[in-house]
């Protein structure tokens, strides 16, 4: 027996409940919003991209965050519509030591890591990026970095160490913290 056609579903059922198996990530909820559609479980007659856009946005437990009360401040008022405001999936597709005008993104989580600074993982509806908050930038905002707020930047850096895309968070490019 081939081994390529055992691997794709050729001659064995594993492989075929292999390959009809949930995707991971966002194509996965894309998948699932589309066997919901074609099964017809509730999901209202809509085209393809109306779907992955009610996944992408409505369904998907990865974007609660959108119905946080920080969150929802900083949408009302007008980061998102300034000149240069750009998404985290932008963010993350640039340069190592880029500079980007503003970002505004929601906190998931935070981890202090001892020696005054946090380590932050921020999402925003496009994507999520880490970054590193220096002691001075938690000082200036007396320690309201945390999990659940909001962070508008403005001039902030990108690092890029290990191919991974990090925010080099400051005193001099935190603008405003938004919190619940």
């Amino acid at each position: 027996m081939n081994r390529d056609k055992r691997k794709w579903g050729g001659e064995s059922s594993r492989g075929a409940e292999l390959c009809r198996g949930l995707i991971p990530g966002p194509a996965g909820l894309v998948q699932m919003a589309m066997e919901r559609r074609d099964a017809g479980e509730g999901v209202l007659e809509m085209n393809t991209q109306q779907a992955i856009h009610r996944v992408l946005t409505v369904e998907s437990e990865d974007t609660a965050f959108v119905h946080n009360n920080a969150w929802l401040a900083v949408v009302h008022g007008g980061y998102m519509q300034e000149p240069g405001y750009t998404n985290l999936a932008t963010v993350h597709k640039m340069k190592h030591l880029d500079r980007v005008k503003l970002v505004v993104a929601f906190v998931k989580s935070c981890v202090r890591d001892g020696l005054g600074g946090a380590r932050v993982e921020l999402k925003d509806p496009t994507g999520s990026v880490s970054g590193f908050v220096a002691e001075k930038a938690d000082e200036v905002f007396l320690g309201k970095i945390k999990a659940g707020v909001c962070l508008v930047m403005r001039e902030i850096v990108i690092w890029r160490p290990h191919k991974t895309t990090c925010l080099n968070i400051t005193s001099f490019n935190l603008e405003a913290v938004f919190e619940e």
